[in-house]
């Protein structure tokens, strides 16, 4: 009976989605859950690839693995009772399978809040119905499960990723980048990207138009994707003029999610797609703006970034300078 031994609680827990977009849109609840609990500190539960941008949440106090979704059950099982004896008085749990919410369960948390799913009914305690019709973003339904069900919710915080001098100046040294002109971080990976947001993006040409306005007034650009979006943005870079590729510092396939924080809180603006590093950028501080092609506003109602603060704007109409 040991492994069900309950000690005095005094802090939170918070099971996080396995993907960079759902981990950053989860950002304000854990906002609200800190607002609503001050004197608690907050640890999380995240998959190892995403552990160093969770980290970088300002309202984390500790960072805990989150076996990766297609593992067996009995690694969440191993995993709730390893979480036995941390202290904590309530659990949030986020993803809507039903293997992490096995973990809090045989932690023993005594609060354990989610959605229903599949097999869940005896794992949580209180147990929510999404209601797409009150919360019709996803970062919305996430923001619910920190508040009682008759809330209404509050103004979405805004996200907040921490960095310092010291961890930015070892990213341009790294990378060989030289703050001596504005930066405009350029983000267009379509990985992730909600069909509705991809089928706007910009031709090739109006992006050259637009990075080109920005050079050419004195700023320079980083391009900034991952990995697994090199392939696309080399394509993307072939079609534009050998002067505006020149005037790009190419970091595609070459950052983890640590050093994108690092580098895009030190740029002024940043320009892309509705992706993960938007995101990132919003947390960054920096005015985020979705170019589409076509000059009539779209429907955003699917779209991740604009939730939380991007702006999406006619590429035709969108004018950014290093100097306002």
């Amino acid at each position: 009976m040991n492994h069900f031994f309950r000690k005095q609680a005094g802090r939170n827990l918070v099971l996080l989605p396995e993907t960079p977009q759902k981990l950053l849109l989860s950002q304000p609840t854990l906002a609200d859950i800190k607002h609503r609990f001050p004197k608690r500190p907050l640890d999380i539960m995240v998959p190892t690839q995403l552990a160093g941008l969770a980290a970088r949440f300002a309202q984390v106090d500790e960072v805990y693995n989150l076996p990766d979704p297609n593992m067996s059950w009995k690694t969440f099982w191993k995993a709730g009772l390893a979480m036995q004896g941390k202290d904590h008085a309530h659990a949030w749990v986020l993803p809507d399978r039903f293997k992490p919410a096995l973990i809090p369960m045989l932690a023993n948390i005594g609060e354990r809040t989610g959605y229903r799913g599949r097999y869940r009914y005896s794992l949580l305690i209180d147990i929510r119905l999404p209601n797409k019709a009150r919360h019709p973003h996803l970062v919305d339904r996430y923001r619910a499960l920190a508040w009682d069900i008759v809330d209404e919710l509050p103004e979405t915080p805004a996200l907040s990723l921490t960095s310092d001098t010291q961890l930015q100046h070892q990213a341009r040294e790294r990378f060989r980048l030289v703050q001596d002109k504005p930066v405009l971080a350029f983000c267009p990976g379509t990985l992730g990207v909600p069909e509705p947001a991809r089928q706007q993006q910009p031709e090739p040409e109006q992006w050259q138009t637009l990075l080109n306005q920005w050079v050419e007034e004195g700023g320079q650009i980083w391009l900034l994707a991952s990995h697994n979006e090199q392939l696309e943005v080399d394509v993307l870079l072939e079609s534009l003029p050998q002067a505006t590729r020149d005037a790009l510092h190419n970091l595609s396939g070459h950052i983890n999610w640590e050093e994108a924080v690092d580098l895009l809180s030190q740029a002024q603006v940043a320009v892309g797609l509705d992706n993960a590093l938007s995101l990132v950028a919003l947390g960054c501080g920096l005015p985020v703006y979705l170019p589409v092609r076509d000059s009539k506003q779209p429907d955003t109602r699917q779209w991740l970034a604009p939730a939380v603060g991007a702006q999406v704007v006619p590429i035709s109409e969108l004018r950014v300078s290093p100097w306002y």
